[in-house]
């Protein structure tokens, strides 16, 4: 025969975490807000690229490898971001489309 499965053989793999209450800034928690912050991002990120650029052709680095690593994050994060961009204005325009 089968043994039944009985509640009191399990038991939990961890301690529930605690509830901790949403205190989020209201400029983090609108999209307005978080579109302006991976803009900031991104822009950060170009700026980084652009110093390293700077610093290895001026000859005060030669971490080749980081340089060219900032480049493609800056360059992909860009990318990333102009595709959010465009489906964004897809999205509008379809919006403006619609009969009410």
């Amino acid at each position: 025969m089968i043994d039944p499965i009985s509640s009191n053989r399990l038991l939990p793999l961890a301690a529930p975490p605690a509830a901790t209450p949403l205190t989020a800034t209201p400029e983090k928690s609108d999209f307005a807000g978080q579109l302006r912050q991976q803009l900031e991002q991104v822009s950060r990120m170009q700026t980084e690229a652009d110093e390293g650029l700077q610093n290895l052709l001026t000859g005060r680095t030669d971490n080749i490898t980081g340089v060219l690593s900032a480049a493609r994050k800056a360059e992909v994060a860009f990318s990333l971001l102009m595709e959010i961009r465009n489906k964004l204005v897809d999205a509008y325009s379809e919006l403006k489309q619609l009969r009410v």
